[in-house]
């Protein structure tokens, strides 16, 4: 009784945050117009003429197992499976959601073997979708998108959409969100197998449902999984689970931080990384992704926290900035910690993907690989590599260690979307990249490799290419980016424009 009521004490205040970080959805009275069919004639407008907005159709009912086309060979060591994940829902009937993160999510599956290269995809049946599905209609309002009829809402996994990350545990997959559960997923077939509870089998009993759990936990090189979630008090919750998924220890950080969005976060051996970018959020706008500001006088916030107690070593202050993604962490004998961010100077990227789901292509300033140093008596610098980053991976086995490669995204020749993918040595600068070209719309390109030595394996990721209406999977080398794909598998249409992924070897 008495443990009981100590973890009441410790997560009541916290949980009861983490569930209502989202605006009230019920009972929000007559709109004089409804913004998401405006949203909706807009976007099928702009479609008729406008190639680049092809990836934010969506779909509506799952893919069946299929094989793929095979451009070039498939490499002798390249086997095991491709998951992504991703929104692939964004309108029902004559209604379209306002934020392109409010769909909901699909898990793309691509298994390469001696055979070929399949592919399947499947939606992640959450409480939303599956009564949303069966209705075909929208039932629940989201963080921008409000209905005037919508169902109750009694905490962010009434309306958990699971669709920014996919992440092995212990031979499942976990689909993640931002600001609930995580939900289970069978890797073989994609069929889903219910949240997950992260308090089961471990003294924290029911107390950790409902609590916010990012879509970027950062794994060990053995396994360990390292996470947080933000509340809109600006408590974060920082979670350390094994590697078979169980959770082993659990605390609350008091922030004050106001901004809300906080996408992801870094790890070193000893320590988390927690990052608040310079945002606000206007209270007064009853919508969530719309309310988040950019104010450039507010610095940003490097948290420093213990990974064996979770608790708060030292805070560092850095110029005002945002970053929805961050590369790697790592830190010396002396305690100095570097890491890289693609960094943005403003918050223009979010609200374009607003303004995108209206059929708006807009120009905002992008990210740009930058790294930051932290010396133990308080001095910060930082440097800035040339051409614009998104999407940074590295080597998984070098996740809070030294690491010399970097991975992006990059825009070379186009200002709509990613068109290239680059390695950037950290060392010297200097960057491998391959132009995919105007014609294709790329996304994210997750490193494999089995040798555990930095610069063998390979990449791999998708493409839209825009004159065929057709998605490709692509694996270069990961030492010869720049001579372009070894091979190339083909769908024989485009599936939806997806966030992040993984790979699991076979």
């Amino acid at each position: 009784m008495e443990r009981r009521q100590a973890l009441k004490n410790m997560f009541g205040l916290s949980m009861a945050a983490a569930i209502t970080p989202l605006p009230s959805f019920a009972n929000l009275g007559h709109l004089e117009a409804d913004p998401l069919k405006q949203n909706a004639v807009l976007f099928n407008k702009a479609l008729k003429t406008e190639p680049n907005l092809k990836g934010l159709v969506g779909l509506k009912q799952n893919i069946a197992p299929q094989t793929l086309m095979l451009e070039g060979k498939l490499p002798a060591d390249f086997r095991g499976t491709f998951y992504r994940n991703g929104p692939a829902i964004h309108q029902r009937q004559d209604q379209r959601y306002l934020h392109l993160f409010e769909g909901d999510g699909m898990i793309q599956q691509f298994s390469f073997t001696d055979q070929g290269v399949r592919h399947q995809a499947k939606f992640v049946n959450t409480n939303k979708f599956v009564q949303e599905q069966k209705a075909d209609k929208f039932l629940f309002s989201g963080p921008d998108s409000k209905l005037t009829d919508s169902l109750s809402v009694t905490g962010p996994d009434s309306v958990n959409t699971a669709n920014t990350n996919i992440l092995p545990v212990n031979g499942e997959l976990w689909a993640l969100w931002e600001e609930g559960s995580a939900t289970a997923i069978e890797a073989d077939t994609l069929e889903t197998k219910g949240l997950v509870d992260l308090g089961q089998n471990t003294k924290y009993g029911n107390s950790l449902k409902g609590l916010p759990f990012s879509a970027h936990p950062k794994v060990d090189p053995d396994g360990t999984i390292w996470n947080f979630g933000s509340t809109a008090t600006g408590d974060i919750v920082l979670y350390h689970i094994n590697n078979r998924g169980i959770t082993q220890n659990v605390k609350i950080l008091k922030t004050g931080y106001r901004g809300h969005m906080l996408h992801d976060f870094l790890i070193t051996h000893k320590h988390l990384l927690i990052i608040l970018p310079s945002l606000v959020k206007d209270k007064s706008k009853d919508m969530l992704f719309g309310a988040i500001g950019f104010d450039k006088r507010i610095p940003m916030r490097v948290l420093v926290v213990d990974k064996q107690s979770l608790t708060l070593q030292r805070e560092y202050q850095l110029d005002p900035g945002f970053a929805f993604h961050f590369g790697n962490a790592w830190e010396d004998q002396q305690g100095t910690i570097r890491f890289d961010a693609s960094l943005y100077p403003n918050l223009d990227s979010l609200h374009y993907m607003s303004d995108i789901m209206q059929g708006k292509i807009n120009h905002p300033e992008p990210a740009k690989t930058t790294f930051f140093t932290l010396y133990k008596d308080g001095h910060i610098t930082q440097n800035e590599i040339e051409g614009i980053s998104e999407f940074p991976r590295v080597y998984d086995h070098l996740t809070g260690l030294k690491n010399e490669l970097l991975v992006t995204l990059s825009s070379v020749k186009s200002d709509v979307w990613s068109d290239a993918v680059r390695a950037i040595n950290t060392n010297t600068g200097k960057q491998d990249t391959f132009v995919y070209g105007t014609d294709f719309l790329v996304e994210e390109h997750v490193i494999v490799d089995n040798t555990q030595k930095e610069g063998n394996g390979y990449l791999i990721g998708t493409a839209l290419h825009l004159p065929s209406n057709r998605t490709c999977v692509n694996i270069f080398k990961a030492n010869r980016v720049s001579d372009g794909p070894v091979c190339r598998a083909w769908l024989p249409g485009v599936i939806p424009l997806g966030f992040h992924g993984n790979f699991v070897a076979a």
